[in-house]
């Protein structure tokens, strides 16, 4: 075997690497666009739920317009977030993958963030639901 033949399997072997890596990312965007219609979905319903407890005259005593609408907006916020953050790490990414010297670099904790995020909202509904 050559040197020739070994850079260039060396060379396969890093291009099928990069495409890997690629459609990891691309799965991993995607999976950000499916958490960010689930809340989006959520936070609509929610609100709607509002709504629909108004024009029952009070006859769902816990539920408000307000309460459900902040809280429905908030989801929808986090997931509008969710998607825009989600873009942002695969942009990243790839830019990082089109380098003729990629390595892999450990990267902020995005993820970890926004459900904290989602945390705090559920920790706040549920802080307004049992005290009113």
């Amino acid at each position: 075997m050559n040197a020739d033949s070994s850079n260039n399997q060396t060379s396969v072997v890093n291009e099928l690497a990069r495409e890997r890596n690629r459609e990891a990312a691309d799965r991993t965007l995607l999976a950000w666009i499916r958490t960010s219609l689930a809340m989006i979905s959520l936070g609509f319903a929610i609100e709607r739920v509002g709504q629909v407890a108004f024009v029952m005259d009070g006859r769902l005593a816990n539920f408000s317009p307000l309460k459900t609408r902040v809280f429905g907006s908030a989801l929808i916020v986090l997931g509008i977030t969710a998607t825009l953050v989600g873009m942002w790490e695969h942009r990243h990414v790839l830019a990082a993958i089109k380098n003729a010297d990629y390595r892999y670099a450990d990267r902020p904790a995005v993820a970890r963030w926004m459900g904290i995020g989602l945390v705090c909202v559920g920790l706040a509904a549920l802080a307004v639901i049992l005290m009113y």
